[in-house]
């Protein structure tokens, strides 16, 4: 789903290092959830937050041009880009509430972050501070998404318990509790 026409969010620095910005709750939220990490010696760090759809749009753009370059059509270029890069205005990064959480040990945005203790303490305490893995492994078919075990989406606490604790992706809750 788009988002609305002429939206816009209050942002706030997330990430001090980077100067990384989620929507505010979100922003607030990642602060004490990274915070409760480092206590517990995880050291995670955003790497990706709010972008303006301008910035989707050029992330788009490049991933379409990898595959027209590998000589795919225009539709099936479109169509491939859309599996790793959301199409801008339809992006969570657009709406402050996405968040792309890796560790300074591990930064690429690949399958092997997944196996990170970064990666695992997300997995078990992100719920806790509001944040539910948004493309779970083996749900591409439903999410449209491959999967990235980096990739945080800020619903707030009770929501967050209830997805995780389903075992479903957003998409099979939200289509179970409609």
């Amino acid at each position: 789903m788009p988002l609305p026409e002429g939206w816009s969010i209050e942002t706030e620095v997330a990430e001090e290092s980077n100067q990384k910005e989620l929507a505010a709750v979100a922003a607030q939220a990642y602060r004490q959830m990274k915070q409760a990490a480092a206590a517990e010696g995880i050291d995670l760090l955003l790497c990706s937050g709010y972008r303006t759809v301008e910035y989707q749009e050029n992330l788009f753009s490049q991933q379409k041009q990898k595959w027209l370059d590998k000589g795919y059509s225009e539709e099936d270029a479109y169509n491939e880009a859309k599996k790793v890069v959301a199409v801008p205005g339809y992006s969570e990064h657009n709406s402050g509430l996405a968040a792309d959480i890796v560790t300074p040990k591990h930064q690429n945005l690949d399958d092997a972050f997944g196996d990170t203790d970064a990666a695992k303490w997300m997995f078990e305490h992100a719920p806790e501070y509001g944040f539910i893995l948004r493309y779970p492994e083996n749900k591409q078919a439903i999410t449209g998404i491959i999967y990235e075990p980096w990739h945080y989406r800020y619903v707030g606490v009770e929501n967050a318990k209830a997805i995780t604790a389903s075992g479903k992706c957003l998409e099979e809750y939200l289509d179970q509790n409609v």
